[in-house]
């Protein structure tokens, strides 16, 4: 009669000894933006919260302090960033509208980092691809819910319209600048909106006029004076290596733009061509 010791081929199946790669992904980014799952680690040891033998493995050798000094400097490099980048560089109008409404920088980073849309953001090197951080605040930004002790965002801030509309503002004005000027793009863009153009890319997007006139800060313009109405404006982004300009544009412009097939398409983007906006 033989005997054998140490786990079944089954059981070893099950439990593996050692994480693939994203399994060890999934783990560091649980460590760095799960409150719950980091307490829970302090309180009750990783043999209490580990998944199987290859995370108690994992989890066994954190110093916890040092796994706090990281998550907080996680959380501080997605606000502010490297020489200036981050949600607080990319954002400043659409965050003075949320902290109006209650949501100051630690709850909207413990909503975001809870979000779907922070699970397609590449939070880590060499973990594959996803999209850029702006895009993913902004897309989550613009979703926020209401909660009837602190406010809701949508219905609050300048009547809902000016956040939902400064958020895709400062996110276009971030991608198209990233677009062209990073080299090489370390990310996609799930936004349709964005086009190519023969020297970098471009968007259209329609905004209150009553909103054009504090945004229209960049050196270059992109269209023309807007008139007084009530009717969302279109309004054209264009960055080329010369720089990123912004303005409303004629719906005629517009259509020739973004209508699949439109007779005048290669005629409009020929004029901006020749005042370097495409």
């Amino acid at each position: 009669m033989t005997s054998t010791t140490g786990p079944s081929p089954e059981s070893a199946a099950a439990d593996p000894s050692e994480l693939d790669a994203d399994e060890l992904t999934d783990l560091l980014l649980r460590l760095l933006t799960d409150d719950e799952f980091r307490n829970g680690l302090a309180r009750e040891g990783a043999s209490a919260i580990a998944r199987n033998r290859a995370e108690l493995g994992c989890l066994a050798t954190i110093d916890q302090d040092e796994l706090e000094y990281t998550a907080r400097r996680f959380r501080g490099n997605l606000w502010s960033g490297d020489a200036g980048a981050g949600i607080s560089a990319a954002f400043p109008r659409s965050l003075e509208l949320l902290a109006r409404a209650g949501w100051n920088r630690e709850r909207l980073l413990a909503a975001f980092l809870r979000s779907p849309e922070f699970t397609q953001y590449r939070a880590l090197p060499y973990t594959g691809e996803g999209i850029s951080l702006e895009e993913a605040f902004g897309r989550f930004a613009t979703g926020l819910s209401g909660d009837a002790n602190s406010g809701d965002p949508s219905d609050e801030v300048a009547g809902g319209h000016d956040l939902s509309s400064t958020l895709v503002h400062e996110m276009l004005m971030a991608l198209l600048t990233a677009l062209v000027h990073e080299a090489p793009v370390a990310f996609r863009t799930d936004l349709a909106q964005i086009m190519p153009t023969t020297h970098g890319y471009a968007a259209v997007h329609h905004h209150p006029p009553a909103l054009l006139a504090t945004w229209r800060g960049t050196d270059r313009s992109a269209g023309q004076v807007v008139e007084e109405g009530r009717e969302p404006v279109p309004c054209l982004y264009s960055s080329t290596p010369r720089g990123l300009a912004f303005g409303p544009v004629s719906p005629y412009t517009a259509e020739a733009l973004t209508i699949p097939g439109h007779p005048a398409a290669d005629e409009v983007r020929q004029a901006l061509l020749k005042r370097g906006l495409w």
